[in-house]
């Protein structure tokens, strides 16, 4: 008899196992309130298992919840802080930007979340990680709606003020992955970790594609006023930090509860934020994982503030292709992160800390590796930042000034090209036409540049010999990019557009996936200080 009952029981165990792989609470684990999970946990009450299944068809609280709007709430975030970086070729000449001011905008846009994630970290240690994604995303609308509302923000000072308070929200990176560490189980945090915050930072490519998009519907209702409609564009991030906000606070701090709650009943002690901090910063592990994060979280932040300029001056596309081939970097997040939490998690089942730590060295070499490569593909050519020396083989920067009546520089009027036929001539086809287009000052740029304008009647064909004739241009479109056409020297003439394109998607899949392997390692830093540690090495990146 006892020799059967003992099989029963095997049989029944076995029968949960399985069921809990499934993603089943067949045990029917409640919380301490009495309320059932929906999915399997171990004893501290984190969920064990996290499949597709789990993360495409479940919302419930608390672990999926959590997992859902910190994902979103991070999201919205992004989004909003590289929302000007996928618009700057409109808003760049509407404020009159330099490329100073462009370049200290975007350093404020990432410099001022440094402080908040490591105030972040201390805030979720303290009232929990919901409490502080929540109140970030509604703190940082302010700015939001002064780029909305006209005559606000009307110069570079506002414009990198406002960058820098909106990068503020940058910090909700941190409540993310506390939250997700709090919630899942060490088996499946690297994935959980690496999945919430890879779709989080995904709003980086998401911004860069559709922005430029949005802009061009937001000018069917501003009647082509370019300054009205990017700032229209605004309305999009303000509605996600809305949404994101509003949906973090229907979820649950831990997986028994609000931090309000449990201390209530007892089932929690108040943190001493003192011991907390001092834990945090005194471990020596944390400062190492805050130093090598800044080289591959640090890197996807410059590419998200770089990249779709980067396309649009040196490969002269409009604004709106350059935001296709930038957003390609951020939304490899959308698995490449992931792919970092699982080969952490698989790395630290086959040989425990020390393969999670290998695996994250590797992956962050081949980043390196993938970096240099793509700066070798136009080492050698001539660019809006340089150009070739005359008589030598040596780069020097342009002279160049936006008026074309301040002499000597190098500016030159930007040219275009077209297939359309202009007044006048027969369609021979794949015939191209070469436009001069100097009616405008915006069409004035540096060699090897290009300029995003609005355009205009006329433009010269054959500029410069004996048979030029200004004729108008042959389109519809409210804009045109104007450039350096001519100088087979420059990067946008000499055809490494698809090489650079391959070696970006490489070297993001590699940034990305070093980022979900750190955070695979900090969840076992220090399990009292967890917040402390995730804002420290989330300020590093």
């Amino acid at each position: 008899m006892p020799a059967t009952l003992e099989s029963i029981e095997a049989e029944i165990a076995t029968l949960h196992e399985t069921l809990e792989s499934q993603g089943l609470n067949s045990r029917g684990v409640t919380d301490i309130f009495g309320r059932k999970f929906s999915l399997p946990v171990d004893d501290e009450h984190k969920a064990k298992k996290l499949g597709l299944t789990q993360i495409f068809c479940n919302f419930s609280n608390p672990h999926m919840r959590a997992f859902h709007t910190s994902w979103f709430g991070f999201f919205s975030s992004f989004f909003s802080t590289f929302a000007a970086a996928a618009l700057i070729a409109y808003i760049g000449p509407d404020l009159n930007l330099t490329a100073e001011d462009k370049g200290n905008a975007g350093i404020a846009a990432v410099a001022g979340t440094i402080f908040f994630r490591l105030a972040m970290g201390y805030i979720c240690d303290k009232v929990g990680a919901r409490r502080g994604l929540g109140t970030l995303l509604l703190l940082v609308t302010p700015p939001i709606i002064c780029f909305i509302i006209p005559g606000v923000i009307v110069n570079a000072g506002g414009f990198i003020a406002a960058r820098c308070v909106i990068g503020w929200g940058l910090a909700t990176f941190v409540a993310c992955q506390t939250w997700c560490s709090q919630q899942f189980s060490k088996s499946v945090v690297g994935m959980a970790n690496a999945t919430a915050a890879g779709w989080g930072n995904l709003g980086g490519g998401v911004t860069n594609l559709t922005m430029p998009y949005i802009f061009l519907i937001m000018m069917s209702f501003a009647n082509d006023d370019v300054d009205r409609a990017w700032r229209l564009c605004y309305i999009v991030p303000l509605v996600l930090h809305v949404v994101g906000a509003a949906a973090v606070f229907t979820a649950r701090d831990l997986p028994d509860g609000n931090y309000a709650e449990l201390e209530k009943s007892g089932a929690k002690q108040k943190t001493d934020s003192k011991v907390v901090l001092v834990t945090g910063v005194t471990n020596i592990n944390a400062w190492l994982l805050t130093l090598t994060y800044g080289f591959c979280f640090g890197v996807e932040l410059t590419m998200n503030n770089k990249a779709v300029n980067y396309f649009y001056t040196y490969y002269a596309v409009t604004p709106q292709i350059a935001g296709i081939l930038g957003s390609c970097f951020g939304l490899m997040n959308l698995f490449a992160r992931s792919w970092g939490g699982i080969l952490s998690d698989a790395m630290n089942v086959r040989y425990g800390m020390r393969g999670r730590l290998w695996s994250m060295w590797v992956v962050q070499a081949l980043e390196g590796m993938m970096c240099i490569i793509m700066g070798q593909v136009t080492i050698d050519m001539a660019s809006p930042d340089r150009m070739l020396k005359p008589g030598s083989d040596d780069f020097v920067r342009p002279v160049y000034n936006k008026d074309p009546s301040v002499q000597p520089q190098d500016g030159m009027w930007g040219m275009w090209n077209t297939t359309n036929p202009p007044t006048g001539f027969p369609y021979t086809y794949n015939t191209e036409y070469t436009f001069t287009i100097n009616s405008t000052k915006s069409a004035w740029v540096k060699p090897c540049g290009s300029n995003s304008i609005k355009t205009p009647d006329t433009g010269v064909l054959f500029y410069g010999t004996e048979n030029a004739i200004e004729l108008p241009l042959p389109t519809t479109s409210n804009f045109i990019v104007v450039g350096d056409v001519m100088d087979e020297e420059c990067v946008r003439n000499q055809g490494t557009l698809g090489v650079t394109m391959v070696v970006m998607v490489l070297f993001s899949i590699f940034v990305q996936m070093a980022e979900g392997l750190h955070f695979g390692v900090v969840p076992y830093v220090s399990a009292p200080a967890l917040g402390v540690v995730s804002g420290m090495v989330g300020a590093g990146g």
